[in-house]
């Protein structure tokens, strides 16, 4: 406990200077974590916001932690003193960063510059803003008269937040949506996201069931303010970007840690600085407010809230905000999860563990145990997309294609099923 305290207050100092270059920050990751070693790093994670958590301290698996150079050596002790084995994984994160944008420039340069154009900027060869992933949403929408725009408010900093409705299928038919984008710095899910609807919109005569039986809402930034943050200003930006009344001036909330299932129960730190802090009450933000007011609008209820996470390669099925709380269809969600991840690895070989949320560690108050558990939804999965750590956040825009195919695989197994099971009930 001494080796935290003295994290603590040197972090801390560390904390109040801002920078948004990441020159010098090191990812560690940890060797497989005991029960002691995950449970002292929760407390960690959980007392404090002086350690980037890249993924969540488990029993069983690794975990990844950027810290600033300035902390190195005080991070390997306070490791060292805690017998938990680690290693480097990234050496300097900014250096990712700048490697990571020449990659992106040069893909662009060769382009054939001879392609015809579309009426959207998007191309799923880079990572764009909010504005390019709403102008992709209106595109789609004036091409096909069975889709639309609906503007369902606006963000904190009034930021427009867009969803695109495709209802071919008509009044009374299962409805699905998608939500992506909820924690800013995971720009691979946005992209994700908008690759599975051009699909479905673009290639629609390749499986015209797909939209002909299912009506399709996508949201692709659910926290827009936050997501334009960390393109324009602090590349690592997790959460929202509200006041919180913290005495140093932190900013933000953990918008996975917002929704009113078991908010506050489980994974979340009351330090207004802590990239978990789940804000004062659930729904305190107005982004979450927006999402839950119109998704509680659709009729019927959802069949299926899907949200796009990075990174791990996971697939996740509810609950997360405890060990062994499960729906009553366990075995149905928990084998479509593992349908869905074995069609994923037909595609390029990528494995996706599908496993109960709980497994990585309780958390509550995401929006995947709402959608579940309060709103009804019959499915609710959330996938943490590509890597497993090798660049974790800073994943390079020529993986944005890959991802999207291989899910693209997993999404047509579900999609099969909604259609099955809707159509048994009919």
């Amino acid at each position: 406990m001494r080796s935290l305290v003295l994290l603590s207050c040197c972090l801390l100092g560390a904390a109040l200077a801002s920078s948004r270059s990441y020159d010098g920050y090191t990812v560690f990751r940890t060797g497989k974590l005991n029960a002691t070693s995950a449970k002292f790093l929760r407390e960690v994670q959980m007392s404090s916001n002086l350690i980037d958590f890249w993924t969540e301290p488990a029993p069983g698996r690794r975990t990844d932690m950027m810290v600033s150079e300035k902390m190195s050596e005080e991070t390997k002790k306070m490791l060292a003193d805690n017998h938990i084995h680690f290693h480097t994984m990234i050496q300097d994160v900014q250096k990712l960063i700048e490697e990571n944008d020449a990659i992106a420039k040069k893909m662009k340069k060769m382009k054939n510059k001879m392609a015809p154009k579309k009426d959207y900027d998007l191309d799923w060869d880079d990572y764009y803003d909010h504005d390019v992933l709403n102008q992709f949403l209106d595109a789609l929408a004036g091409a096909n008269d069975w889709a639309e725009v609906i503007n369902i408010g606006q963000s904190y900093e009034g930021r427009d937040m867009n969803v695109l409705a495709i209802t071919k299928a008509g009044p009374g038919a299962p409805k699905v949506w998608l939500e992506a984008g909820i924690h800013a710095r995971e720009w691979i899910a946005p992209a994700v996201a908008t690759f599975i609807v051009r699909e479905l919109v673009e290639n629609y005569a390749a499986h015209p069931d797909y939209v002909d039986k299912l009506n399709w809402y996508l949201l692709p930034s659910a926290n827009p303010d936050g997501y334009q943050y960390s393109r324009d200003s602090d590349r690592m930006w997790r959460k929202t970007r509200s006041p919180t009344g913290s005495i140093f001036g932190c900013k933000g909330v953990d918008p996975n840690r917002n929704w009113g299932y078991h908010w506050g129960e489980s994974g979340v730190s009351n330090d207004k600085c802590s990239d978990i802090y789940p804000g004062p009450e659930a729904f305190s933000e107005i982004e979450m407010q927006n999402i839950k007011n119109f998704v509680e609008s659709l009729e019927p209820v959802p069949i299926l809230g899907h949200c796009f996470h990075s990174y791990s390669q996971l697939w996740l099925w509810p609950y997360g905000y405890a060990y062994n709380a499960y729906p009553p269809n366990r075995e149905e969600v928990e084998q479509l999860a593992i349908d869905a991840s074995d069609a994923l690895y037909q595609v390029h070989g990528t494995v996706f563990d599908p496993i109960n949320s709980a497994e990585l560690y309780p958390a509550a108050g995401a929006s995947d145990d709402w959608y579940k558990g309060s709103l009804g939804s019959r499915f609710a999965f959330t996938t943490e997309l590509r890597d497993t750590g090798r660049h974790g956040f800073v994943l390079p825009a020529d993986q944005i294609i890959p991802s999207g195919e291989e899910m693209w695989a997993g999404f047509e197994v579900v999609i099969n099923k909604l259609i099955e099971v809707s159509e048994k009930e009919a």
